[in-house]
């Protein structure tokens, strides 16, 4: 294991970005041919209700970010391609550094926790997660919000 991933905790999540009007059917549809489960779902209304939907599956997780645009953004936010849980964000991102990663975002407070991003030589953004004990109430949302039973 390098000096990096040991400080993950999960397998990797795929970004992917869903204008508000698709956000409903990519869950239910990621979910019903993905054999996907919902892991969580929260909204950042400082970041103009920007919604995160997590989704499970055996063929690959999502994390996707629902907004209508990502203009007024960090730049970084949209080049985050892949998303890693982490138990402590300050020593994942401290050896992020010390194997010359470019950390774009310190530690940042979020509605599941905490959030951080590097990037790699090539202009790769990781985006990293940190659950704190206030985010455990945003895991398994109702799926029926989705239209899914």
């Amino acid at each position: 294991m390098s000096t990096l991933t040991k400080h993950f905790s999960s397998q990797e999540y795929i970004r992917v970005f869903v204008k508000p009007e698709d956000g409903q059917q990519f869950v239910k549809n990621y979910v019903e041919n993905f054999d996907g489960q919902l892991e969580y779902v929260f909204t950042m209304p400082k970041l103009n209700n920007l919604e995160v939907i997590a989704i499970t599956s055996p063929y690959g997780n999502v994390s996707a970010v629902v907004t209508e645009s990502l203009e007024g953004f960090a730049e970084y936010l949209e080049r985050t391609k892949v998303l890693y849980w982490t138990k402590d964000m300050d020593v994942a991102l401290q050896a992020a550094r010390e194997v010359g990663m470019n950390v774009l975002q310190t530690k940042t407070p979020v509605p599941i926790g905490y959030q951080g991003r590097f990037e790699t030589p090539g202009g790769y953004v990781v985006e990293l997660a940190e659950l704190s004990e206030d985010g455990k109430q945003y895991f398994n949302p109702d799926a029926r919000e989705f239209g899914l039973s």
